[in-house]
C-alpha cells in the first residue's frame, strides 16, 4: 500500500487568542533622580547695593551685621570712606548649590571701575554674605 500524506491540523493559536502566549520580557525600572528644588529668591542688586551704600558712608555701618556674617562685616567696616559708588551693570548670579549664590558686578567709584565678587549663603531664612571682595 502506498504511503498516505495528510495535512496536520493547525497547532498554533491565532494571534490574540487565549491559548498559549509567549511571555514578553518586563521593562526594567528606570531610576530617575528627583529634581532639586530651586534656590530661595535672591535680590542680588539690593543686597550688593546695601553693602556699597555702607562702604560709601551713605548708610550706617551697623547694617553690615544684617547682611554679612560677623567676620565679613568686621572686615568691610574698615573699608568705609566717603565716596560715590554705583553699579555699572546688573549683578550676575550663579548658584553652584541650592543654598549658595556667587555674585559678580562691575561698579564705578571715584571715576574708576572695579569688580566686586561676593558669595552669599541662605541661612535662617535670609541670604548672608560669607565673602565680599572688591577687586582693584
Amino acid at each position: 500500500m502506498p504511503p498516505v500524506v495528510r495535512r496536520l491540523p493547525a497547532y498554533e493559536p491565532p494571534v490574540g487568542s487565549s491559548g498559549f502566549v509567549i511571555p514578553r520580557p518586563r521593562p526594567r525600572p528606570v531610576w530617575v533622580p528627583v529634581p532639586e528644588p530651586p534656590s530661595p529668591a535672591l535680590d542680588a542688586a539690593r543686597l550688593i547695593g546695601v553693602v556699597l551704600e555702607v562702604l560709601d558712608g551713605r548708610r550706617a555701618v551697623r547694617l553690615l551685621r544684617e547682611v554679612a556674617v560677623p567676620g565679613v562685616a568686621a572686615r568691610l567696616s574698615g573699608m568705609v570712606r566717603a565716596s560715590s559708588t554705583r553699579m555699572v551693570r546688573a549683578p550676575r548670579v550663579c548658584h553652584p548649590a541650592r543654598f549658595v549664590a556667587e555674585i559678580s558686578v562691575t561698579v564705578r567709584r571715584s571715576g574708576r571701575v572695579f569688580a566686586v565678587a561676593a558669595r552669599a549663603e541662605h541661612r535662617g531664612g535670609r541670604w548672608w554674605f560669607t565673602s565680599f571682595t572688591v577687586l582693584r
